[in-house]
């Protein structure tokens, strides 16, 4: 997750080069922060433990984790969106390129390394750190095989990270395309 970020924080750096990036980073420090809150709620209570335990055992909780911790996720995108916009001038064509480029760009490096390692490997390598699953449980079954996890999809997610980056490229190329036809009328 941590690569993620730092991921996300490099591009939206990267293409806002040249430009004072305070307000991208106070955006997107303000997002992580949130989202740090949404996972320290449920752990204020009784610890990692019973965290776990309702994770696992109480699917309405699960259910309500899930919710919120996804809307915070796609709200991330929302965000340096608007930043882009209103902080940046960017117009609407550049601020989505800019977004779908730093999107696209940490799905796809990350999507191709856990194919390249395998996703059982990177999965029971995660779950012996976090605990996740059961030791015993994970080694029998087998991570994907017990959660039902397509072995393709990390494949999927690099593929769909490098169509969100050509899309994103788009409005760049367009605008380069029809930069140098501006003025002229048809037929000129």
């Amino acid at each position: 997750m941590l690569g993620a970020w730092l991921l996300f924080a490099l591009v939206l750096r990267r293409l806002m080069r040249g430009r004072d990036r305070f307000a991208l980073s106070a955006a997107i420090g303000g997002v992580a922060l949130g989202r740090t809150l949404i996972l320290l709620v449920p752990l204020a209570g009784r610890g990692p433990g019973r965290y776990w335990y309702d994770f696992w055992t109480e699917p309405t909780l699960r259910f309500l984790y899930i919710t919120v911790a996804f809307a915070a996720f796609c709200w991330t995108f929302v965000v340096a969106y608007r930043v882009l916009r209103d902080a940046y001038g960017l117009r609407r064509r550049e601020a989505t390129g800019a977004t779908m480029i730093q999107i696209g760009v940490p799905l796809a490096l990350l999507g191709a390394l856990i194919a390249a390692i395998g996703l059982e490997r990177a999965l029971t390598v995660w779950n012996d750190q976090m605990a996740l699953l059961p030791w015993g449980l994970s080694r029998i079954l087998g991570i994907t095989t017990y959660l039902g996890i397509p072995t393709a999809l990390p494949a999927a997610a690099a593929v769909l990270g490098l169509a969100l980056i050509a899309g994103g490229l788009l409005p760049g190329m367009q605008k380069r395309l029809v930069a140098p036809h501006r003025g002229r009328m048809p037929g000129e």
